[in-house]
């Protein structure tokens, strides 16, 4: 299948520029918010969720659960069947927004796009949040 139309070149960095900073990128465009605020912010919960670097799943859990009001969905490996890709889960998710934890990385999924600096469409969905 060609996964060219799942994927969008996405990149809220102010600057341009591409670091490793898919969290800060995830959140940003699922959210709307700014990229700097975002960043400040992720930075400020690192005090509340004990954690010693910005990128830290608990605490970007924090943010998008109970700043963004995040609904968790989880896709559990089935023995037998292939794990959830981020090309499935744009194309059974045609409308929406969800950020998307994937093996190793976080992503943006909009209206059936994964909006980010690469195509990760390939890579496995551990689980989603969705952002309304």
């Amino acid at each position: 299948m060609n996964t060219a139309k799942l994927f969008k070149y996405n990149n809220p960095h102010p600057k341009g520029k591409r670091v490793g900073d898919c969290v800060k990128r995830a959140i940003t465009l699922a959210s709307g918010k700014d990229y700097m605020k975002v960043q400040r912010d992720l930075n400020k919960f690192k005090k509340i969720t004990k954690s010693s670097v910005f990128n830290d799943p608990k605490n970007y859990k924090y943010y998008i659960e109970n700043i963004l009001n995040g609904k968790k969905i989880t896709f559990q490996a089935e023995k037998g069947k292939s794990r959830m890709t981020g090309w499935l889960f744009a194309i059974d998710h045609p409308t929406g927004t969800y950020i998307l934890r994937m093996a190793g990385h976080l992503s943006c999924c909009i209206d059936g796009q994964i909006n980010d600096t690469w195509d990760c469409s390939h890579k496995c969905v551990y689980n989603v949040w969705e952002i309304k």
